[in-house]
Order: C-alpha cells, then sequence, then structure tokens
C-alpha cells in the first residue's frame, strides 16, 4: 500500500480581478502561490494561519472545487510512478505524451468518468453545517444525496445505509425524517460528517468544522472525528486558525502565509520549537489558563499584504522583526530545518 495518499506539486490558484471600462482582467489574486505537500495515508495535517492567507483556497483546489491556475497532485499514486511522471513532465518529451500523461494521473486535469470515480474517495465536511446542509430537504436525503449521485445504493437500500451513517456518528432511527433546523449546531455537523462518510472516502477536508460551535460541543466533534479517523483509517486536511485545536487533532502542521507554506513539521516540534518568525507569532498569541504564568507575546504589525500585490522577497518581510536586506530581496525556498521531518521557508531561522 502507497504511504502517501497525496502528492502536490508546485500547486497555484489565482482568482482573476475583473475591472475598468470594458471589464477585462487587470489583475490577480494569489490565493495560492507555489505550495508543495505530501500527505501520508491515515494521517491528520494541519493546516494554519490568519484569515486570507489561503487555506481554504488549498484545500478546495484539492478537491477539485476549484480548477488550479497550474500545479500538479497525484492521488494514491506509487512514489516511483510519481517521480517517472515528474522526469517526463520536466524533459523534453513531446506536447501531446505529457498532456496524455497528465490526464492519466494528475487531478488536476482529470475528467469526466476518472474524475467522478475520484470524487468518491473525496470528501469535505464544511465551516458552518447551518449554510451546508439544504434546509428544504429531510436528513435521510442529505445523507443519502452522495449516494445517489454516485449511483452506489439501490434506492431500496438507501434507508438502511442512511441509517447505519447516522448511528456511527451518534445519531439514530428518529432524526431520519426531521429537517435540518430542528437540530442543535453539533447535531447539523455530525449529520455532515456522516454524509461525507457516505461514499468511504479516504480523505476528508476538514474546513474549519468547529469554529461554529460551543466549546463543550466543539470537544465532542473533535473526539468523534478521531475516532473516526482511527476506525476508518481516514486521511484528513484539518484547516483551522484555532491552534490549540490543531495540537490536539494533527499529527503534522503546515503553517501558511499569504498563499505559501511558511513551515511543516510534526506537531510537538512545531509546538516546542517553532522556526520561522510566523509560527513563533501565532503560538505566542495562543492564552495561557494560568493567571501566574507570564509569556512574552509577539505582536505582529499591520494586516496580512495584499495578495494580488505580495511583498518582493520574503513575503512575511514587512511585518517580520528579523527582516534584513536579503528577505526584503530574495524569496526563500522550503528548506531543511533542525532535523528531516521539518521545513522552514526563512533566511535566517539558525540565527533567530
Amino acid at each position: 500500500m502507497n504511504d502517501t495518499l497525496m502528492d502536490i506539486r508546485q500547486l497555484v490558484k489565482y482568482y482573476p480581478v475583473i475591472g475598468g471600462v470594458f471589464r477585462h482582467h487587470v489583475a490577480d489574486v494569489k490565493a495560492v502561490d507555489g505550495v508543495d505537500l505530501k500527505i501520508a495515508r491515515g494521517e491528520c495535517l494541519g493546516l494554519v494561519g490568519e484569515s486570507g492567507c489561503g487555506k481554504t483556497s488549498l484545500g478546495k483546489t484539492l478537491l477539485r472545487l476549484h480548477d488550479s491556475t497550474s500545479g500538479r497532485m497525484y492521488f494514491d499514486q506509487p512514489a516511483a510512478k510519481v517521480e517517472e511522471a515528474e522526469d517526463l513532465l520536466s524533459s523534453s518529451a513531446p506536447p501531446a505524451q505529457k498532456a496524455a500523461l497528465r490526464r492519466e494521473m494528475d487531478v488536476m486535469r482529470m475528467k469526466g468518468p476518472r474524475l467522478r470515480r475520484l470524487r468518491q474517495k473525496m470528501q469535505i465536511v464544511f465551516q458552518d453545517p447551518s449554510n451546508s446542509l439544504n434546509p428544504r430537504m429531510l436528513i435521510r436525503d442529505i445523507v443519502a444525496e452522495p449516494l445517489v449521485a454516485q449511483h452506489l445504493i439501490r434506492r431500496r437500500d438507501v434507508e438502511g445505509r442512511v441509517l447505519e451513517l447516522l448511528e456511527v456518528v451518534g445519531m439514530g432511527k428518529g432524526h431520519l425524517k426531521r429537517y435540518p433546523h430542528e437540530f442543535s449546531g453539533g447535531q447539523r455537523q455530525r449529520i455532515a460528517i456522516a454524509r461525507a462518510l457516505a461514499t468511504n472516502p479516504e480523505f476528508i477536508l476538514m474546513d474549519e468544522p468547529t469554529s461554529a460551535l460551543d466549546v463543550s460541543v466543539q470537544a465532542q466533534i473533535l473526539n468523534l472525528l478521531k475516532r473516526l479517523q482511527r476506525d476508518f483509517n481516514l486521511t484528513y486536511l484539518f484547516v483551522t486558525h484555532h491552534l490549540l485545536v490543531v495540537k490536539y487533532t494533527s499529527d503534522r502542521i503546515a503553517v501558511m502565509y499569504l498563499g505559501k507554506v511558511a513551515e511543516l513539521g510534526p506537531t510537538a516540534k512545531i509546538f516546542e520549537r517553532p522556526l520561522h518568525p510566523y509560527t513563533r507569532a501565532l503560538l505566542s498569541a495562543i492564552p495561557v489558563p494560568d493567571p501566574e504564568t507570564h509569556r512574552e507575546r509577539i505582536i505582529l504589525t499591520g494586516d496580512v499584504p495584499n495578495p494580488v500585490n505580495p511583498p518582493k522577497g520574503c513575503r512575511f518581510n514587512p511585518r517580520c522583526a528579523h527582516a534584513r536586506e536579503i528577505c526584503r530581496e530574495v524569496e526563500p525556498k522550503l528548506e531543511q530545518g533542525d532535523s528531516s521531518d521539518r521545513v522552514v521557508a526563512c533566511h535566517r531561522w539558525k540565527e533567530i
């Protein structure tokens, strides 16, 4: 079995800005700008950063809810085969051969039946269940919709399968013929999770699934997600801005800033010794539930720069207290950090 479920190479997603008298393309919002990631089978990768840094855009592009501008993603492909494909794409092979290879292996170029089959393996749980569940549909029909759309079940078997899914997330038969407005926020999110499980996926994008819930309900949902991951060997990309949530749920953390990954590594190491100045600032903002404990708070000046016109060099340099001339001129590349399982994009992380 392949250990790497998703291999993402130089993924880019720009949103066009339309303006002028004749409504033409004048600029691009650089939401995701050259992201490299590998997500292992069965792991939970936490994706954190300030609002507007591109977390949700990255996740939705991976699921092909948005089409990528450029870049590649390989889903459940052997590592040797992926490297062969990358070598071919960077060679002088005929364009027709490269295009055929990408249609076969690259999720970003798949179409038709191949993409439809792939969608069974990738699902999403949205942030706000009040908006992601159709208010005019019964819970039975909401959870059954992926099964019907993908033609995975006979109509006479639908209700039994829906009941199985609801029981997995802690609900029962009495909930089948009710509408979303009749449930609490936590119950609605359980229904959304049951719908995501309907097609037996391998990968689920969790787009801030607890941010709209009360604290006590958040704990219940997080424990449910961890149990489901263990029982069904699921792989999560957990998008959130709540660092304590990602500390509890994730095996690794990727820190995004203005469309790029600033740091990536195991959760314990990120919290113990963050390497990037931006990661340090984020972690310093976590409240400590002890009035006797005093910790230095790193206050970032200004706001996240405009993604239409990001800063030259390191994108964090206008807000970084350690920035030097090289930071303003040369964009840092992801490089190995203090161990083989950590990478960081910072010119001066060794000196800080």
